[in-house]
C-alpha cells in the first residue's frame, strides 16, 4: 500500500493560503474587540453613559489604563499619557490639556446640537437619525444653517439659524456618549461637534478650547473646513469666543 504523509499546517500558514476575501474577514473579526472605556462619574447622567457606552464598548472604572475617557461629572484624576478623553467643558479641557500635554483633550459640547437636531425631526417629523450637520459652536450653542433633515435643508422648515432648544438630561447622555463614541471608532464621514483647542479658524483666535463641527478616525479628530458663516451666527460665535477668553 502507499505511503501517506501527514502534514500539519500551522493556523498562520492556512490563513496565508487562503483566499483574499476570506483572509479579510479572519483579519476583520480580530479587529472587532470592543474598545476599552473609563466612563467616570457618580450622578445619574454617569449611570445612563456608562450603560450606553456598555453597548459598543467595555466599561471600566480605571482612567489610568484604558485608552479612552469620558468624564460625565467630577475630576479625571490620573489618566494614561496617551489617552484620549472627553471632559465636560472647555474649561475642563484647558485644564486637563496644560496638566497632561500628551492626551488628547477634547470637551463634551454637543447637547444643544443634539436638542436641536431632535427637535428639527419632530418638526419634519422623521427620525433624528435623518437629520445631519446640526453645528456645536464655543461653549456650545446650536447653528442649523448647514443641517439637512431627510435630505432637505433645515432652513426650510425653520427660520432660524440659532435655535435655542431645551437641553434635557436626555441629550446631555447621548452628547457625552457620542463624542467618545466618535473619538474611539470614528464618524465615517459625519459631522460631530466638540470643543477642541482653538487654532483661528473661524475667528476663534487661539489659546482656549471652542467647540467646532469635525470628523473622526478612530483616536483622532480633523476639524470640517469651508464652512460659511451668516452674520448672526459669526456675531454668535464672536460672542461665545470672548466669553471663553474671559473664562
Amino acid at each position: 500500500p502507499k505511503r501517506v504523509l501527514s502534514t500539519v499546517v500551522s493556523p498562520r500558514a492556512m490563513l496565508s493560503r487562503a483566499p483574499r476575501a476570506m483572509r479579510g474577514l479572519a483579519l476583520g473579526a480580530r479587529m472587532m474587540s470592543k474598545p476599552s472605556v473609563a466612563v467616570l462619574g457618580s450622578g445619574p447622567t454617569a449611570a445612563a453613559a456608562k450603560a450606553a457606552v456598555g453597548e459598543w464598548a467595555t466599561v471600566t472604572d480605571s482612567a489610568n489604563s484604558a485608552p479612552y475617557v469620558l468624564v460625565v461629572d467630577g475630576a479625571p484624576g490620573s489618566v494614561k499619557a496617551d489617552a484620549v478623553v472627553a471632559v465636560p467643558t472647555c474649561a475642563d479641557a484647558a485644564k486637563l490639556a496644560a496638566a497632561v500635554p500628551t492626551a488628547k483633550v477634547v470637551a463634551v459640547t454637543a447637547a444643544p446640537a443634539v436638542a436641536a437636531a431632535a427637535e428639527l425631526a419632530s418638526k419634519a417629523g422623521v427620525a433624528t437619525s435623518e437629520v445631519a450637520n446640526v453645528i456645536s459652536w464655543g461653549s456650545g450653542f446650536a447653528d442649523i444653517s448647514h443641517a439637512t433633515v431627510g435630505g432637505k435643508w433645515a432652513l426650510t422648515i425653520t427660520d432660524s439659524p440659532l435655535p435655542s432648544p431645551a437641553v434635557t438630561p436626555e441629550a446631555e447622555v447621548e452628547a457625552a456618549v457620542s463624542t467618545i463614541k466618535a473619538l474611539a471608532l470614528g464618524t465615517d464621514g459625519a459631522w460631530v461637534s466638540m470643543g477642541v483647542p482653538a487654532v483661528g479658524d473661524f475667528g476663534t483666535g487661539t489659546g482656549v478650547y471652542y467647540s467646532v463641527p469635525v470628523v473622526c478616525t478612530p483616536g483622532d479628530y480633523k476639524r470640517v473646513g469651508g464652512i460659511t458663516l451668516s452674520p448672526p451666527v459669526a456675531a454668535a460665535m464672536e460672542a461665545s469666543r470672548a466669553s471663553l477668553a474671559g473664562a
